[in-house]
């Protein structure tokens, strides 16, 4: 009984901050419109995400994506789409970056997940060397060598950040400070966010989400949903990352560790923060 009560306290303080939070944004004035917007990571159950904004909003849903200049936010871009498509209300993105728009009278709910770096590598691999057609130069390595080849030619290449701490990369856009680090930027970012999922904790998640969600659409719902799954999915997280480990020889392995060491600090603190009265 002891532990279901401190879950629940979990859960209580949780909602508390998340609350806090929206407080923050405004997103109590009832008056503005109100839009989902799910910032899609690739490889970060954004599939499962959709599912469950498609069975909700329908055609009031709708997926976008926009130019990318390295280095340079498109979230301009993403103002300028939402206020042609004002009838909507979610959307999934893989490429709309961060900042979140400011909108007159429009708030923007933000649901973006975080995973475990190597996780997410991982399943990047499983994911293309499975896929049907050759759409282009990594699914071609993937299709063509071990894991461990695969991951020396994409670190090769310096300007490639889907296997470089892709995660903070992404999340640095929070945060327009010039004189911080990437990870600095993300970290403080993430802290703006009123919450951030994690996939290997998605029904929490995806709860949280709905408690904030079903303020303003009160026919939200999240059924059981897992989409898209290539990582064993029957197997606990530390599970794959011993079997992993276990596929790389050593100086490959620590090589993935060094290119995501602020992805697993970043990946770590989103995790903490969920669990932190667990």
């Amino acid at each position: 009984m002891a532990n279901k009560h401190l879950k629940n306290q979990s859960i209580v303080n949780i909602r508390n901050d998340l609350n806090n939070s929206l407080n923050e944004l405004k997103y109590k004035d009832l008056s503005a419109k109100i839009i989902v917007g799910h910032y899609h990571l690739f490889k970060n159950a954004g599939t499962s995400v959709d599912t469950i904004l498609e069975n909700s909003f329908s055609s009031y849903w709708k997926t976008v994506e926009f130019n990318k200049k390295y280095g340079k936010s498109n979230s301009p871009l993403v103002k300028e789409w939402l206020l042609n498509n004002l009838e909507i209300s979610a959307f999934s993105s893989h490429t709309a970056l961060f900042p979140i728009p400011v909108i007159d009278s429009i708030f923007i709910i933000p649901i973006v997940f975080l995973r475990h770096p190597i996780d997410r590598i991982w399943s990047i691999y499983k994911f293309e060397r499975k896929h049907k057609i050759i759409l282009n130069s990594s699914i071609k390595l993937a299709k063509k060598y071990d894991f461990a080849c695969y991951l020396n030619h994409q670190l090769d290449r310096q300007d490639n950040r889907s296997f470089r701490n892709f995660q903070t990369y992404r999340f640095s856009f929070l945060n327009i400070q010039q004189n911080s680090t990437e990870l600095e930027k993300a970290l403080s970012g993430f802290n703006s966010l009123p919450l951030v999922g994690i996939v290997d904790h998605f029904d929490l998640s995806m709860k949280l989400f709905k408690d904030i969600i079903i303020k303003y659409f009160p026919s939200f719902q999240v059924k059981p949903t897992h989409k898209n799954i290539t990582s064993h999915q029957n197997l606990s997280l530390e599970e794959k990352l011993d079997l992993i480990k276990s596929s790389l020889d050593s100086s490959t392995y620590e090589r993935l560790l060094e290119s995501n060491d602020e992805d697993l600090k970043l990946y770590n603190e989103a995790k903490r923060k969920l669990l932190s009265t667990k």
